[in-house]
Protein backbone atom coordinates (compact mmCIF):
# COMPACT_ATOMS: atom_id res chain seq x y z
CA UNK A 1 0.00 0.00 0.00
CA UNK A 2 2.80 2.42 0.90
CA UNK A 3 4.69 1.82 -2.37
CA UNK A 4 1.51 2.16 -4.43
CA UNK A 5 0.64 5.38 -2.61
CA UNK A 6 4.10 6.82 -3.25
CA UNK A 7 3.75 6.13 -6.97
CA UNK A 8 0.24 7.56 -7.04
CA UNK A 9 1.41 10.74 -5.34
CA UNK A 10 4.38 11.23 -7.65
CA UNK A 11 2.55 13.77 -9.80
CA UNK A 12 2.40 16.00 -6.72
CA UNK A 13 5.64 15.00 -5.03
CA UNK A 14 7.92 15.64 -7.98
CA UNK A 15 11.54 14.53 -7.61
CA UNK A 16 12.64 13.95 -4.04
CA UNK A 17 15.32 16.63 -4.23
CA UNK A 18 12.65 19.23 -4.94
CA UNK A 19 9.78 18.17 -2.69
CA UNK A 20 8.06 21.27 -1.25
CA UNK A 21 6.41 19.70 1.83
CA UNK A 22 6.66 16.47 3.78
CA UNK A 23 3.83 15.76 6.22
CA UNK A 24 4.52 13.19 8.91
CA UNK A 25 1.37 11.62 10.38
CA UNK A 26 -1.72 10.35 8.55
CA UNK A 27 -4.34 11.31 11.12
CA UNK A 28 -6.81 14.22 10.86
CA UNK A 29 -4.11 16.85 11.47
CA UNK A 30 -1.90 15.62 8.64
CA UNK A 31 -4.85 15.06 6.29
CA UNK A 32 -6.04 18.66 6.72
CA UNK A 33 -2.51 19.88 6.00
CA UNK A 34 -2.39 17.85 2.77
CA UNK A 35 -5.79 19.11 1.66
CA UNK A 36 -4.95 22.77 2.20
CA UNK A 37 -1.61 22.44 0.40
CA UNK A 38 -3.05 20.56 -2.57
CA UNK A 39 -5.91 23.04 -2.91
CA UNK A 40 -3.24 25.64 -3.62
CA UNK A 41 -1.20 23.52 -6.00
CA UNK A 42 1.58 22.65 -3.56
CA UNK A 43 3.06 19.19 -4.01
CA UNK A 44 3.48 17.14 -0.85
CA UNK A 45 3.93 13.67 0.54
CA UNK A 46 2.11 12.38 3.60
CA UNK A 47 3.68 9.44 5.42
CA UNK A 48 2.61 7.33 8.39
CA UNK A 49 4.50 4.52 10.09
CA UNK A 50 1.32 2.44 10.56
CA UNK A 51 0.69 -0.18 7.87
CA UNK A 52 -2.99 0.75 7.53
CA UNK A 53 -5.30 3.50 8.84
CA UNK A 54 -6.83 3.28 12.31
CA UNK A 55 -10.05 1.28 12.40
CA UNK A 56 -11.07 2.53 15.86
CA UNK A 57 -10.81 5.86 17.65
CA UNK A 58 -11.02 7.65 20.97
CA UNK A 59 -12.33 10.95 19.64
CA UNK A 60 -15.94 11.33 18.56
CA UNK A 61 -16.77 15.05 18.62
CA UNK A 62 -16.69 17.55 15.75
CA UNK A 63 -17.30 21.05 17.14
CA UNK A 64 -18.87 24.13 15.58
CA UNK A 65 -15.71 25.89 14.38
CA UNK A 66 -14.46 22.63 12.87
CA UNK A 67 -17.77 22.21 11.03
CA UNK A 68 -17.23 25.69 9.57
CA UNK A 69 -13.79 24.50 8.44
CA UNK A 70 -15.33 21.39 6.86
CA UNK A 71 -17.86 23.58 5.07
CA UNK A 72 -15.02 25.74 3.72
CA UNK A 73 -13.29 22.60 2.43
CA UNK A 74 -16.57 21.37 0.92
CA UNK A 75 -17.28 18.22 2.95
CA UNK A 76 -19.58 19.39 5.78
CA UNK A 77 -22.48 17.59 4.11
CA UNK A 78 -20.79 14.24 4.74
CA UNK A 79 -21.05 14.81 8.49
CA UNK A 80 -24.53 16.29 8.36
CA UNK A 81 -25.80 13.29 6.39
CA UNK A 82 -24.51 10.53 8.66
CA UNK A 83 -23.52 12.06 12.02
CA UNK A 84 -25.57 12.76 15.13
CA UNK A 85 -26.31 16.32 16.21
CA UNK A 86 -25.88 16.46 19.98
CA UNK A 87 -27.26 19.41 21.94
CA UNK A 88 -24.31 19.46 24.34
CA UNK A 89 -23.30 18.07 27.74
CA UNK A 90 -25.36 17.18 30.82
CA UNK A 91 -23.67 17.08 34.24
CA UNK A 92 -25.33 14.52 36.51
CA UNK A 93 -23.79 14.80 39.97
CA UNK A 94 -24.32 11.89 42.34
CA UNK A 95 -26.65 12.42 45.32
CA UNK A 96 -27.65 15.95 44.29
CA UNK A 97 -30.43 17.57 42.33
CA UNK A 98 -27.93 19.81 40.49
CA UNK A 99 -28.12 19.12 36.75
CA UNK A 100 -26.14 21.83 34.97
CA UNK A 101 -25.82 21.66 31.20
CA UNK A 102 -23.67 23.11 28.45
CA UNK A 103 -26.16 23.93 25.69
CA UNK A 104 -24.42 24.39 22.32
CA UNK A 105 -27.61 25.50 20.59
CA UNK A 106 -26.82 28.98 21.93
CA UNK A 107 -23.73 29.29 19.71
CA UNK A 108 -23.63 31.60 16.68
CA UNK A 109 -23.31 30.31 13.13
CA UNK A 110 -24.88 27.51 11.13
CA UNK A 111 -23.64 24.65 13.32
CA UNK A 112 -24.92 25.23 16.88
CA UNK A 113 -24.42 21.66 18.05
CA UNK A 114 -21.81 18.97 18.64
CA UNK A 115 -21.49 16.58 15.72
CA UNK A 116 -20.95 13.02 16.93
CA UNK A 117 -18.67 11.29 14.46
CA UNK A 118 -15.92 8.76 15.16
CA UNK A 119 -12.39 9.90 14.43
CA UNK A 120 -11.63 6.92 12.19
CA UNK A 121 -14.66 7.84 10.08
CA UNK A 122 -13.55 11.50 9.98
CA UNK A 123 -10.20 10.30 8.68
CA UNK A 124 -11.95 8.14 6.08
CA UNK A 125 -13.97 11.14 4.84
CA UNK A 126 -10.81 13.24 4.52
CA UNK A 127 -8.89 10.46 2.74
CA UNK A 128 -11.73 9.92 0.29
CA UNK A 129 -11.87 13.65 -0.41
CA UNK A 130 -8.12 13.79 -1.07
CA UNK A 131 -8.31 10.76 -3.36
CA UNK A 132 -11.34 11.99 -5.31
CA UNK A 133 -10.22 15.61 -5.62
CA UNK A 134 -6.44 15.36 -5.98
CA UNK A 135 -5.75 11.67 -6.74
CA UNK A 136 -3.69 11.70 -3.54
CA UNK A 137 -3.22 9.01 -0.88
CA UNK A 138 -1.11 8.74 2.28
CA UNK A 139 1.95 6.48 2.19
CA UNK A 140 1.28 3.86 4.86
CA UNK A 141 4.06 1.83 6.43
CA UNK A 142 6.56 4.63 5.81
CA UNK A 143 8.69 5.60 8.81
CA UNK A 144 10.68 8.75 9.51
CA UNK A 145 14.16 7.63 10.56
CA UNK A 146 16.18 10.84 10.58
CA UNK A 147 15.50 14.55 10.20
CA UNK A 148 18.30 17.09 9.99
CA UNK A 149 18.13 20.81 9.28
CA UNK A 150 21.12 22.99 8.46
CA UNK A 151 22.34 25.78 6.24
CA UNK A 152 21.82 23.65 3.14
CA UNK A 153 18.24 22.88 4.07
CA UNK A 154 16.39 19.84 5.38
CA UNK A 155 17.38 16.20 4.88
CA UNK A 156 15.04 13.37 5.84
CA UNK A 157 15.74 9.64 5.96
CA UNK A 158 12.77 7.32 5.42
CA UNK A 159 12.12 3.58 5.59
CA UNK A 160 9.48 2.64 3.04
CA UNK A 161 6.82 -0.03 3.31
CA UNK A 162 8.93 -2.54 1.34
CA UNK A 163 11.85 -2.08 3.75
CA UNK A 164 13.98 0.03 1.43
CA UNK A 165 15.40 3.39 2.52
CA UNK A 166 15.06 6.77 0.87
CA UNK A 167 16.58 10.20 1.42
CA UNK A 168 14.53 13.27 0.56
CA UNK A 169 15.10 17.01 0.88
CA UNK A 170 11.79 18.80 1.44
CA UNK A 171 11.73 22.55 1.91
CA UNK A 172 9.17 22.27 4.72
CA UNK A 173 8.24 19.52 7.20
CA UNK A 174 4.99 19.35 9.18
CA UNK A 175 5.15 17.02 12.18
CA UNK A 176 1.62 15.77 12.84
CA UNK A 177 2.81 12.48 14.28
CA UNK A 178 1.22 12.47 17.71
CA UNK A 179 2.30 12.60 21.34
CA UNK A 180 5.38 10.46 20.69
CA UNK A 181 6.39 12.60 17.72
CA UNK A 182 9.55 11.50 15.93
CA UNK A 183 9.76 14.93 14.27
CA UNK A 184 9.77 16.63 17.67
CA UNK A 185 12.38 14.18 18.94
CA UNK A 186 14.67 14.79 15.95
CA UNK A 187 14.41 18.55 16.44
CA UNK A 188 15.20 18.25 20.15
CA UNK A 189 12.12 20.24 21.13
CA UNK A 190 10.92 19.75 24.72
CA UNK A 191 7.43 18.41 25.52
CA UNK A 192 6.86 19.58 29.06
CA UNK A 193 3.95 18.93 31.37
CA UNK A 194 2.57 16.29 33.66
CA UNK A 195 0.38 13.22 33.90
CA UNK A 196 -2.97 13.26 35.63
CA UNK A 197 -2.11 10.82 38.39
CA UNK A 198 -4.86 8.41 39.37
CA UNK A 199 -6.57 9.10 36.04
CA UNK A 200 -6.68 6.08 33.77
CA UNK A 201 -9.53 6.17 31.30
CA UNK A 202 -11.23 3.08 29.96
CA UNK A 203 -13.57 3.24 27.00
CA UNK A 204 -15.73 0.90 24.99
CA UNK A 205 -18.23 0.95 22.17
CA UNK A 206 -21.24 -1.12 23.13
CA UNK A 207 -24.97 -1.52 22.61
CA UNK A 208 -27.19 -0.36 25.51
CA UNK A 209 -30.76 -1.31 26.26
CA UNK A 210 -33.14 0.97 28.19
CA UNK A 211 -30.79 3.93 28.58
CA UNK A 212 -33.06 6.37 30.41
CA UNK A 213 -31.04 9.56 29.91
CA UNK A 214 -31.73 9.70 26.16
CA UNK A 215 -29.65 10.08 23.00
CA UNK A 216 -29.81 13.85 22.36
CA UNK A 217 -27.00 14.83 24.74
CA UNK A 218 -23.55 13.67 25.83
CA UNK A 219 -24.07 12.60 29.44
CA UNK A 220 -21.54 13.06 32.24
CA UNK A 221 -22.27 11.04 35.40
CA UNK A 222 -20.07 12.32 38.22
CA UNK A 223 -19.34 10.80 41.62
CA UNK A 224 -16.77 11.89 44.16
CA UNK A 225 -14.39 9.10 43.15
CA UNK A 226 -15.68 8.01 39.74
CA UNK A 227 -16.86 9.31 36.40
CA UNK A 228 -18.87 7.83 33.53
CA UNK A 229 -19.54 9.27 30.08
CA UNK A 230 -22.29 7.85 27.89
CA UNK A 231 -23.29 9.06 24.43
CA UNK A 232 -24.95 7.62 21.35
CA UNK A 233 -22.73 7.03 18.31
CA UNK A 234 -23.83 6.82 14.68
CA UNK A 235 -25.17 3.32 14.11
CA UNK A 236 -26.20 1.06 16.97
CA UNK A 237 -23.38 1.61 19.47
CA UNK A 238 -22.93 3.90 22.44
CA UNK A 239 -19.60 5.23 23.67
CA UNK A 240 -19.01 4.51 27.38
CA UNK A 241 -15.98 5.94 29.16
CA UNK A 242 -15.10 5.39 32.81
CA UNK A 243 -12.54 6.85 35.22
CA UNK A 244 -11.96 6.42 38.94
CA UNK A 245 -9.34 6.73 41.69
CA UNK A 246 -6.82 4.52 39.90
CA UNK A 247 -8.83 1.30 40.13
CA UNK A 248 -9.36 1.25 36.38
CA UNK A 249 -5.65 0.55 35.92
CA UNK A 250 -5.74 -2.70 37.88
CA UNK A 251 -5.73 -5.99 36.01
CA UNK A 252 -8.60 -7.28 38.15
CA UNK A 253 -10.84 -4.67 36.58
CA UNK A 254 -9.51 -4.76 33.05
CA UNK A 255 -11.52 -3.89 30.01
CA UNK A 256 -14.44 -6.14 30.94
CA UNK A 257 -18.15 -5.97 30.34
CA UNK A 258 -18.83 -6.49 34.05
CA UNK A 259 -16.72 -3.52 35.09
CA UNK A 260 -18.45 -1.14 32.71
CA UNK A 261 -21.87 -2.44 33.69
CA UNK A 262 -21.03 -1.84 37.35
CA UNK A 263 -20.06 1.76 36.72
CA UNK A 264 -23.07 2.57 34.53
CA UNK A 265 -25.45 0.89 37.01
CA UNK A 266 -24.15 3.13 39.78
CA UNK A 267 -25.92 6.01 38.01
CA UNK A 268 -28.59 4.22 35.93
CA UNK A 269 -29.85 0.94 37.40
CA UNK A 270 -31.98 0.18 34.34
CA UNK A 271 -29.49 0.48 31.46
CA UNK A 272 -28.10 -2.88 30.32
CA UNK A 273 -24.85 -3.11 28.36
CA UNK A 274 -24.42 -5.66 25.57
CA UNK A 275 -21.10 -7.34 24.89
CA UNK A 276 -18.55 -4.67 23.87
CA UNK A 277 -17.61 -4.23 20.22
CA UNK A 278 -14.31 -2.58 21.15
CA UNK A 279 -12.51 -1.38 24.28
CA UNK A 280 -9.30 0.43 25.18
CA UNK A 281 -7.65 2.34 28.02
CA UNK A 282 -5.05 5.07 28.35
CA UNK A 283 -3.45 7.53 30.76
CA UNK A 284 -4.21 11.23 30.57
CA UNK A 285 -1.42 13.75 29.96
CA UNK A 286 -1.28 17.52 30.05
CA UNK A 287 1.74 18.63 28.02
CA UNK A 288 2.80 21.29 25.55
CA UNK A 289 5.82 21.70 23.35
CA UNK A 290 8.31 24.48 24.08
CA UNK A 291 8.14 25.60 20.45
CA UNK A 292 5.85 24.98 17.48
CA UNK A 293 8.61 25.73 14.99
CA UNK A 294 12.28 25.12 14.31
CA UNK A 295 13.27 26.88 11.11
CA UNK A 296 11.19 25.28 8.37
CA UNK A 297 9.99 22.38 10.55
CA UNK A 298 6.64 22.71 12.32
CA UNK A 299 4.75 20.72 14.95
CA UNK A 300 0.97 20.42 14.96
CA UNK A 301 -1.77 18.60 16.84
CA UNK A 302 -0.79 16.11 19.55
CA UNK A 303 2.85 16.54 18.57
CA UNK A 304 2.56 20.08 19.98
CA UNK A 305 -0.01 19.69 22.77
CA UNK A 306 -2.02 17.05 24.62
CA UNK A 307 -4.54 17.40 27.41
CA UNK A 308 -7.52 15.94 29.21
CA UNK A 309 -10.26 14.72 26.82
CA UNK A 310 -12.81 16.75 28.82
CA UNK A 311 -15.05 18.52 26.32
CA UNK A 312 -13.67 16.65 23.33
CA UNK A 313 -11.65 19.53 21.86
CA UNK A 314 -8.36 17.80 21.06
CA UNK A 315 -8.91 16.54 17.51
CA UNK A 316 -10.65 19.80 16.61
CA UNK A 317 -7.84 22.09 17.77
CA UNK A 318 -5.31 19.78 16.14
CA UNK A 319 -6.98 20.05 12.72
CA UNK A 320 -7.24 23.81 13.15
CA UNK A 321 -3.47 23.92 13.75
CA UNK A 322 -2.76 22.81 10.20
CA UNK A 323 -5.72 24.77 8.81
CA UNK A 324 -3.85 27.80 10.17
CA UNK A 325 -0.43 26.66 8.93
CA UNK A 326 -0.84 25.07 5.51
CA UNK A 327 -2.22 28.07 3.60
CA UNK A 328 0.65 30.17 4.92
CA UNK A 329 3.26 27.70 3.70
CA UNK A 330 1.45 27.50 0.35
CA UNK A 331 1.35 31.27 -0.19
CA UNK A 332 5.04 31.60 0.67
CA UNK A 333 5.94 28.63 -1.52
CA UNK A 334 3.95 30.15 -4.40
CA UNK A 335 5.72 33.49 -3.99
CA UNK A 336 2.51 35.23 -2.97
CA UNK A 337 3.38 36.08 0.64
CA UNK A 338 6.43 37.13 2.64
CA UNK A 339 8.40 34.42 4.47
CA UNK A 340 7.50 36.04 7.79
CA UNK A 341 3.90 34.89 7.33
CA UNK A 342 4.73 31.31 8.34
CA UNK A 343 6.26 32.55 11.59
CA UNK A 344 2.81 33.76 12.65
CA UNK A 345 1.77 30.11 13.01
CA UNK A 346 3.66 29.82 16.28
CA UNK A 347 2.64 33.23 17.63
CA UNK A 348 -1.03 32.55 16.87
CA UNK A 349 -1.40 28.90 17.87
CA UNK A 350 0.70 28.90 21.05
CA UNK A 351 -1.85 31.03 22.98
CA UNK A 352 -4.65 28.80 21.66
CA UNK A 353 -2.88 25.72 23.03
CA UNK A 354 -2.40 27.40 26.41
CA UNK A 355 -6.08 28.37 26.48
CA UNK A 356 -6.96 24.80 25.49
CA UNK A 357 -4.91 23.26 28.30
CA UNK A 358 -6.34 25.67 30.85
CA UNK A 359 -9.92 25.11 29.69
CA UNK A 360 -9.73 21.33 29.54
CA UNK A 361 -8.05 21.24 32.96
CA UNK A 362 -10.86 23.31 34.46
CA UNK A 363 -13.43 20.94 32.95
CA UNK A 364 -11.37 17.95 34.08
CA UNK A 365 -11.49 19.20 37.66
CA UNK A 366 -15.29 19.30 37.49
CA UNK A 367 -15.92 15.87 35.99
CA UNK A 368 -12.80 13.90 36.99
CA UNK A 369 -11.44 15.71 40.04
CA UNK A 370 -11.52 12.45 41.95
CA UNK A 371 -11.36 12.82 45.70
CA UNK A 372 -12.57 16.42 45.67
CA UNK A 373 -15.91 17.21 47.23
CA UNK A 374 -18.86 17.32 44.82
CA UNK A 375 -20.18 20.54 46.37
CA UNK A 376 -17.13 22.49 45.24
CA UNK A 377 -17.28 20.93 41.78
CA UNK A 378 -20.95 21.79 41.36
CA UNK A 379 -20.13 25.34 42.45
CA UNK A 380 -17.69 25.66 39.54
CA UNK A 381 -20.62 25.19 37.13
CA UNK A 382 -22.61 27.94 38.87
CA UNK A 383 -20.05 30.69 38.41
CA UNK A 384 -21.16 33.71 36.40
CA UNK A 385 -20.27 33.35 32.74
CA UNK A 386 -19.23 29.69 33.05
CA UNK A 387 -21.68 28.41 30.46
CA UNK A 388 -20.84 30.85 27.68
CA UNK A 389 -17.09 30.72 28.32
CA UNK A 390 -17.08 26.91 28.31
CA UNK A 391 -19.19 26.49 25.18
CA UNK A 392 -17.15 29.16 23.38
CA UNK A 393 -13.85 27.48 24.22
CA UNK A 394 -14.94 23.89 23.63
CA UNK A 395 -16.59 24.73 20.31
CA UNK A 396 -13.56 26.71 19.16
CA UNK A 397 -15.77 29.70 18.37
CA UNK A 398 -14.07 31.94 20.94
CA UNK A 399 -10.48 31.40 19.79
CA UNK A 400 -9.05 34.48 18.13
CA UNK A 401 -5.84 36.22 17.09
CA UNK A 402 -6.88 39.73 18.12
CA UNK A 403 -3.75 40.41 20.15
CA UNK A 404 -1.46 39.41 17.29
CA UNK A 405 -3.38 41.45 14.68
CA UNK A 406 -4.33 44.47 16.82
CA UNK A 407 -2.21 46.81 14.71
CA UNK A 408 -4.56 46.21 11.77
CA UNK A 409 -7.75 46.98 13.65
CA UNK A 410 -9.71 50.25 13.49
CA UNK A 411 -11.14 50.64 17.00
CA UNK A 412 -13.77 53.03 15.68
CA UNK A 413 -15.92 50.17 14.37
CA UNK A 414 -18.43 47.89 16.06
CA UNK A 415 -18.44 44.17 15.31
CA UNK A 416 -15.65 41.68 14.58
CA UNK A 417 -12.11 42.93 15.12
CA UNK A 418 -8.93 42.03 13.31
CA UNK A 419 -8.16 38.54 14.58
CA UNK A 420 -11.77 37.49 15.21
CA UNK A 421 -13.54 34.62 13.52
CA UNK A 422 -15.44 35.83 10.46
CA UNK A 423 -19.16 36.17 11.18
CA UNK A 424 -21.25 34.61 8.43
CA UNK A 425 -24.24 36.54 7.06
CA UNK A 426 -27.05 35.87 4.61
CA UNK A 427 -26.81 38.43 1.80
CA UNK A 428 -29.62 37.08 -0.34
CA UNK A 429 -31.64 33.86 -0.57
CA UNK A 430 -29.10 31.00 -0.82
CA UNK A 431 -26.15 33.43 -0.88
CA UNK A 432 -24.07 33.67 2.27
CA UNK A 433 -20.84 35.49 3.04
CA UNK A 434 -19.12 32.15 3.65
CA UNK A 435 -20.06 31.13 0.09
CA UNK A 436 -18.10 34.12 -1.20
CA UNK A 437 -15.00 33.36 0.91
CA UNK A 438 -14.79 29.65 -0.01
CA UNK A 439 -11.64 29.97 -2.08
CA UNK A 440 -7.89 29.94 -1.50
CA UNK A 441 -7.14 33.67 -1.54
CA UNK A 442 -7.69 36.61 0.79
CA UNK A 443 -11.09 38.30 0.49
CA UNK A 444 -11.41 42.09 0.56
CA UNK A 445 -14.92 42.75 1.86
CA UNK A 446 -16.20 46.29 1.25
CA UNK A 447 -19.41 47.58 2.85
CA UNK A 448 -20.12 51.18 1.81
CA UNK A 449 -23.13 52.92 3.35
CA UNK A 450 -23.57 55.70 0.74
CA UNK A 451 -22.95 56.48 -2.92
CA UNK A 452 -19.89 58.53 -2.01
CA UNK A 453 -18.45 55.64 0.02
CA UNK A 454 -19.26 53.24 -2.79
CA UNK A 455 -17.04 55.34 -5.04
CA UNK A 456 -14.23 55.25 -2.47
CA UNK A 457 -14.61 51.50 -2.12
CA UNK A 458 -14.51 50.87 -5.85
CA UNK A 459 -11.42 53.02 -6.35
CA UNK A 460 -9.59 51.27 -3.51
CA UNK A 461 -10.65 47.83 -4.74
CA UNK A 462 -9.39 48.52 -8.26
CA UNK A 463 -6.01 49.71 -6.99
CA UNK A 464 -5.61 46.94 -4.39
CA UNK A 465 -6.52 44.15 -6.82
CA UNK A 466 -3.83 45.33 -9.24
CA UNK A 467 -1.16 45.54 -6.53
CA UNK A 468 -2.17 42.30 -4.82
CA UNK A 469 -3.87 39.83 -7.21
CA UNK A 470 -3.93 37.36 -4.29
CA UNK A 471 -7.16 39.02 -3.10
CA UNK A 472 -10.74 38.59 -4.24
CA UNK A 473 -12.97 41.66 -3.88
CA UNK A 474 -16.56 41.39 -2.65
CA UNK A 475 -18.70 44.51 -2.21
CA UNK A 476 -21.92 44.48 -0.19
CA UNK A 477 -24.14 47.53 -0.48
CA UNK A 478 -26.37 48.63 2.40
CA UNK A 479 -29.93 47.41 2.75
CA UNK A 480 -32.22 49.33 0.45
CA UNK A 481 -29.62 49.91 -2.27
CA UNK A 482 -30.75 49.20 -5.79
CA UNK A 483 -29.89 45.83 -7.27
CA UNK A 484 -26.58 44.23 -8.18
CA UNK A 485 -24.24 46.22 -10.36
CA UNK A 486 -21.63 43.53 -11.06
CA UNK A 487 -21.05 39.88 -10.24
CA UNK A 488 -18.93 40.84 -7.22
CA UNK A 489 -21.43 43.36 -5.84
CA UNK A 490 -24.26 42.27 -3.54
CA UNK A 491 -26.92 43.99 -1.46
CA UNK A 492 -27.42 43.32 2.25
CA UNK A 493 -31.04 42.46 1.48
CA UNK A 494 -32.33 41.88 5.00
CA UNK A 495 -29.60 43.72 6.90
CA UNK A 496 -27.98 40.50 8.16
CA UNK A 497 -24.44 41.68 7.37
CA UNK A 498 -25.05 44.80 9.46
CA UNK A 499 -26.40 42.70 12.33
CA UNK A 500 -23.47 40.28 12.28
CA UNK A 501 -20.74 42.87 11.69
CA UNK A 502 -22.05 45.75 13.81
CA UNK A 503 -24.52 48.55 13.19
CA UNK A 504 -21.98 51.06 11.90
CA UNK A 505 -23.07 54.45 10.53
CA UNK A 506 -20.07 54.60 8.22
CA UNK A 507 -18.83 52.29 5.50
CA UNK A 508 -16.13 49.82 6.33
CA UNK A 509 -13.75 47.23 4.88
CA UNK A 510 -12.45 43.89 6.13
CA UNK A 511 -9.57 41.81 4.86
CA UNK A 512 -10.50 38.15 5.38
CA UNK A 513 -7.84 35.44 5.54
CA UNK A 514 -8.08 32.08 3.74
CA UNK A 515 -8.80 30.40 7.11
CA UNK A 516 -11.80 32.75 7.63
CA UNK A 517 -10.39 35.02 10.29
CA UNK A 518 -10.43 38.79 9.98
CA UNK A 519 -6.94 39.96 9.07
CA UNK A 520 -7.70 43.71 9.12
CA UNK A 521 -10.74 45.93 9.67
CA UNK A 522 -11.14 49.66 8.93
CA UNK A 523 -13.53 52.46 8.08
CA UNK A 524 -13.52 53.40 4.42
CA UNK A 525 -11.91 56.73 5.32
CA UNK A 526 -9.15 54.91 7.28
CA UNK A 527 -8.06 52.30 4.75
CA UNK A 528 -4.43 52.54 5.81
CA UNK A 529 -5.17 49.65 8.22
CA UNK A 530 -6.03 47.46 5.23
CA UNK A 531 -3.14 48.74 3.10
CA UNK A 532 -0.63 48.12 5.89
CA UNK A 533 -1.91 44.55 6.38
CA UNK A 534 -1.69 43.82 2.65
CA UNK A 535 1.80 45.31 2.35
CA UNK A 536 3.12 43.47 5.42
CA UNK A 537 1.66 40.11 4.41
CA UNK A 538 1.48 39.75 0.62
CA UNK A 539 4.01 40.20 -2.14
CA UNK A 540 3.04 43.01 -4.51
CA UNK A 541 2.70 42.36 -8.22
CA UNK A 542 5.28 43.87 -10.55
CA UNK A 543 3.29 46.54 -12.40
Amino acid sequence: MGVESAALNSKYAGIDADLPVLIVGGGPTGLIAANELLRRGIRCRLIDRLPVPHQTSKSFTIHSRTMEMMEHIGIAHRYLDTGIKSSGFTFNFENTDAKPILDFSTLPGRFPFIMIYNQNETERVLRQHLDATFNFRPEWGTQLLTLKQGESGIEVGLRLADGSKETIRPRWVIGADGVRSRVRECMGIAYDGEDYEENVLQMMDVGISDFAAGDDWIHYFIGQDKFVLVTKLPGTNYRVLISDMGKADKDSLGETHEAFQEYVSAFDDVAALDEPRWATKWRVWKRMTSSYQSGSVFLAGDAAHCHSPSGGSGMNVSMQDTFNLAWKIAMVENGEAHRSLVDTYQTERTPVAKQLLEGTHAMHEIIMGHGQGLEDRVAMTQQAGWHDAATGDISGMSYNYCEQLARYNDDGLAGPRAGDRVSDAELAPRVRLFDLTRHTRFTLLLAPQSDVEAGLAEAFATSAAKRWPQIKVVTVLAKGSEGRIREDVFVDTDGDLARQWGENSVGWAALIRPDTYVHARARLDRLDFITDALRDTLVEACL
